[in-house]
């Protein structure tokens, strides 16, 4: 590898991923509004779960889902056509990794709004296509149904990013491959710090949310409602409570 490309291939990642769609969207649609932080009340307390937040999720609690899903993709974009790129035209090297992985900390930390991104969850899987489209896809469906078969909308959501990890070593049992999997799951649960920081301090206060208004908040009502209706364990669970 080298090195003055591997710099280069850092740097442009990082430039690329900085960009903030969610930003240019709010330009684009404001009208001089901010993306400020984003408040949900528990119902029947007066406690608040809170996030900072300013990627595709901001702007889907601003500006509506159709908005918020269009500056997912153009997130996984900004890691999906580098690593693509490099790849193409050195696909024996590992340039595209590190250009994917840097376009996550620019998501997260962008060098154009003072260092405060999003969460990096679709830039994450904007490098992960590249990878292996193949894997995503599976292990994507593969958390779906695990969520769906015992019932849990973060499971769904989350189960993929995680199941990437076995599934990228047991496919190819390359070391660089491995560690850009595991670096790039890192980089979004780090971000995830200030969300998970406030859901342990419901939980210790006993004021949790529960699971339809966590599934609205993630923009997964349509998910919870299914799960709620064909899971498996929730047909257990209707059957036992009629049984009683």
């Amino acid at each position: 590898m080298n090195p003055a490309f591997a710099v280069a291939a850092a740097i442009s990642g990082y430039l690329i991923g900085s960009i903030s769609f969610s930003q240019l969207m709010l330009r684009l649609l404001g009208g001089g509004k901010e993306l400020s932080t984003i408040k949900h009340r528990i119902t029947g307390s007066d406690a608040v779960f809170q996030s900072s937040s300013t990627g595709a999720t901001a702007v889907r609690f601003q500006f509506g889902a159709r908005y918020g899903c269009l500056v997912a993709i153009l997130d996984m974009f900004k890691a999906l056509v580098p690593a693509l790129i490099l790849k193409l035209w050195q696909p024996d090297a590992d340039y595209y990794l590190i250009a994917a992985t840097t376009a996550i900390v620019g998501h997260n930390y962008p060098l154009f709004h003072r260092f405060k991104g999003g969460r990096g969850l679709s830039t994450v899987y904007g490098g992960l296509l590249v990878l292996d489209w193949a894997g995503v896809l599976v292990t994507s469906l593969g958390g779906i149904l695990l969520g769906g078969l015992l019932g849990q909308v973060l499971m769904m959501r989350w189960a993929g990013l995680i199941l990437m990890i076995p599934w990228i070593w047991f496919r190819t049992h390359d070391v660089t491959k491995l560690a850009y999997v595991l670096v790039a799951s890192a980089l979004f649960w780090i971000a995830m710090i200030p969300e998970l920081r406030d859901f342990f301090r419901l939980r210790r206060e006993g004021l949790l949310p529960d699971e339809e208004e966590v599934a609205d908040f993630m923009g997964m009502g349509s998910a919870y409602r299914a799960i709620q209706r064909y899971s498996p364990a929730k047909l257990i669970q209707r059957i036992a409570k009629s049984s009683d």
